[in-house]
């Protein structure tokens, strides 16, 4: 019987990111520290490791690697205030998918533990609340697993697995909603988690190889639809 339901966020709750959000990064760091000269530099910069294969997240150590590698004295601004700063609200750079809310309160009033399961680069695990909070519906949620927060990227299993202590469920009764194949549809099958799929407009799965969704939908108004027979299975 399913007890909880795991929802990836960026492209999957929401959508349609804005298209000034480094200006509006930028602006949000003016405000915090003054204007430095390497902001667009570092605004424009990949902090990731290149090779996606790495799945441990240590974002203030890629942080500290780039100002080294590019030679900037941060003048004593600590990393951890730099990386709060780079968090805008979602709501403020971002819409719903739409029936994406409506799935998450159709899925608590069944009784079904939500957890948000998200990979971020800066965005942490109080961000992450915050962020529902301000879109009114944080009540509803049970629990959010950001990367940043628990060091580990989907799809690594340490990530799904602490979403699942959070729920206090097995994987097996439990199911994983994303649009992203190999970090959300692979990483939760992998675990033995029930998955679904947001296709956004364009995706197909001809290039994935990993283990297939179990239910695919273009957006969120659909999912009851496919979850309602899991529930007494």
């Amino acid at each position: 019987m399913m007890r909880a339901a795991l929802f990836d966020v960026g492209d999957t709750l929401v959508e349609n990111w804005s298209a000034d959000l480094s200006r509006r990064t930028r602006a949000a760091l003016v405000s915090n520290f003054g204007e430095r000269e390497w902001y667009d530099a570092w605004l424009a910069a990949r902090i990731e490791p290149e090779d996606t294969a790495v799945l441990e997240q240590t974002t203030l150590d890629w942080y500290r690697r780039w100002f080294e590698a590019q030679g900037v004295d941060l003048a004593g601004l600590p990393l951890e205030h730099l990386r709060a700063a780079m968090v805008l609200p979602l709501d403020e750079v971002s819409t719903p998918v739409p029936g994406a809310f409506d799935a998450v309160r159709w899925c608590h009033g069944r009784g079904l533990r939500v957890v948000l399961v998200t990979n971020t680069l800066s965005r942490g695990d109080a961000e992450v609340v915050e962020d529902w909070r301000r879109f009114g519906i944080s009540h509803l949620i049970c629990g959010v697993v950001s990367s940043h927060s628990v060091g580990w990227r989907k799809p690594h299993a340490a990530i799904f697995e602490r979403a699942l202590a959070l729920a206090d469920c097995r994987a097996e009764d439990a199911f994983m909603v994303g649009d992203n194949l190999a970090a959300d549809v692979g990483g939760a099958k992998r675990l033995g988690l029930r998955a679904v799929w947001r296709r956004r407009p364009g995706a197909a799965l001809d290039d994935y190889d990993g283990p297939p969704p179990d239910a695919i939908v273009d957006d969120l108004t659909s999912l009851p639809a496919v979850v309602t027979p899991w529930l007494s299975a």
